[in-house]
Parts: C-alpha cells; sequence; structure tokens
C-alpha cells in the first residue's frame, strides 16, 4: 500500500486524557541517553497544552519551564494527567550525559523560539497558489489560516501529507479555515512532483525568501496557525501536534481579541536549516 493511502489521523480520533497519575523511576531514565530519549519521545510533547511544575511540585509558566528545562541540568517527566492536562514536573539531574543536555537544548530551543511567535502579528503577505488563487490579509481575515512550510527534499515534510490531506479532509466543511502551504521549490517542480505525491493543502512556490527572512524558519516542517485577527496563535513542527491545536483554536471564535498565548529517531522528525545546506 502506498504511503498516501495509509491510514491518517483523525481530527474525531483525538481523545481527552484520562486523570491519571504516574510513577516514574527518573534515574532509571538516566542510566543511558536512549532510555531517556525514548521516554521524553513518547511522553512529552512541549509543543502541546501542559501543566509545568517545578522540582518542588509548584506550577510554572510555560515560558518558565522551558528556560529552566533550556539549561540542560533538568529533565522533564510525565507525573500526572488532571482535567485532561498533562502534568510536566521538572527532575535535576545528577547525570551530565552531554549528549542529552545537547538534545534538550535543542528541542527546547526550537520550542522557545516557536512560542516567541505566538501573539505577534503575520507578516504582510501576497501569496499565489499553483492554480493561480491568491491569499493575503485582506482576504484571509475572519478565517483561521493554516500555513505549513515545507519543501521537496524535507523528508519529514513530505512524509506527513497523508496526515495532513486527512486533516483538510476532516475541516472541508468549514469554509473559515484556509489550508496553504509555502514550498522553496519552482513551480514547475513542484507540478512535476506533486503528481507523485498529492497534497490538498493549496502549494505556494518560490517562497524560500519569505519563509526565511520574514518568518525566520530554520527547521523544516514548520506549521503556523494564524487567526481571524492575522494573529499568529500557534507555531508547531509536526502534524501531530497541530492537530490538537488547530482543533482548540477553531472551537473559539476566530475574531478573537487576543492570542492563546514511528520510533524515537529526532533526525526524521525535524530538518534544521543548518542540516539541509
Amino acid at each position: 500500500m502506498s504511503e498516501d493511502k495509509k491510514e491518517a489521523k483523525s481530527v474525531q480520533n483525538l481523545q481527552v486524557l484520562p486523570d491519571q497519575t504516574y510513577k516514574v523511576d527518573a534515574e532509571a531514565l538516566l542510566k543511558d541517553y536512549m532510555t531517556w530519549y525514548s521516554y521524553h519521545y513518547r511522553s512529552i510533547h512541549l509543543a502541546q497544552d501542559f501543566s509545568g511544575h517545578d522540582t518542588d511540585s509548584s506550577q510554572l509558566t510555560k515560558l518558565a519551564f522551558l528556560t529552566k528545562l533550556m539549561t540542560g541540568n533538568y529533565i522533564a517527566l510525565k507525573t500526572q494527567v488532571k482535567d485532561g492536562v498533562p502534568i510536566y514536573t521538572l527532575y535535576k539531574s545528577r547525570n551530565d550525559d552531554p549528549d542529552r543536555q545537547r538534545t534538550i537544548k535543542s528541542l527546547v530551543s526550537t520550542e522557545l523560539k516557536n512560542l516567541s511567535w505566538e501573539g505577534r502579528e503575520m507578516p504582510e503577505f501576497s501569496f499565489t497558489d499553483l492554480t493561480g488563487k491568491t491569499y493575503d490579509k485582506t482576504k484571509t481575515r475572519g478565517k483561521m489560516l493554516v500555513l505549513k512550510c515545507w519543501f521537496i527534499g524535507c523528508v519529514a515534510c513530505v512524509k506527513e501529507f497523508p496526515e495532513l490531506n486527512k486533516l483538510v479532509e476532516d475541516y472541508q466543511q468549514n469554509p473559515d479555515v484556509l489550508f496553504v502551504s509555502l514550498a522553496s521549490d519552482t513551480k514547475s517542480e513542484l507540478e512535476t512532483f506533486l503528481k507523485r505525491k498529492p497534497f490538498r493543502y493549496a502549494v505556494v512556490p518560490n517562497q524560500d525568501n519569505f519563509m526565511q527572512n520574514k518568518l525566520d524558519i530554520r527547521t523544516y516542517p514548520t506549521h503556523i496557525l494564524v487567526n481571524g485577527q492575522g494573529k499568529i496563535v500557534k507555531v508547531v513542527n509536526n502534524v501531530d501536534d497541530l492537530i490538537p491545536a488547530l482543533k482548540k483554536e477553531t472551537s473559539q471564535p476566530l475574531l478573537q481579541t487576543s492570542a492563546i498565548v514511528s520510533g524515537p529517531n529526532f533526525s526524521d522528525c525535524l530538518i534544521p536549516l543548518e542540516l539541509v545546506n
């Protein structure tokens, strides 16, 4: 079966997490890099909603939690789920594994950068997709704009096409949600490629300059949610984080007055720009 026909995630399949308390042996996780990384990959989702707690269980803002985690002196443990929201608690590591520290700093750096975009005005834009349809702030006002930044050579970007196609299908009855992708490739390159790899987003060619200089994109794929007032409300780097974020935002009025602020393989999930060139 082709990748495009594999079962894709559905918005309807999202489930609220049941309340639960977890007992985690932090020291066992720290015995080696892969034991910790496998746990982090499966259990810790920093781009999604969570309640962050310090080592003494006092609550932290998301920014404060990520800032402390960024030091590399802590790991995050999933200790509880309450009212459907996971609780992550910091654990101070006594084992300074440089590989683990480097990975944590890389992951958290990406999340801090994404978080810094939330609440900002989307830069002025004028996009023309492969069919000739145009998009700008006037035409997208009052709608949720779902942007994907990608390029043909990005394996992780293309790998999520089936799930993104299913997402477009799930929202096809909602005219207030627009799915637009920005690609760095040329029109002819994209038209040839998309004959083999169908993608249901509108596709805008030649957007390398806009993505890098206006949006400061350095990791691919990157997904950006822009609300009806032109404010960026969420930035994530994979479809698993995009689906719940979009569901949350589309359950709220679009013209809101403020923004709400297959195996563990990191290199297959995110493509940092410096690894592309």
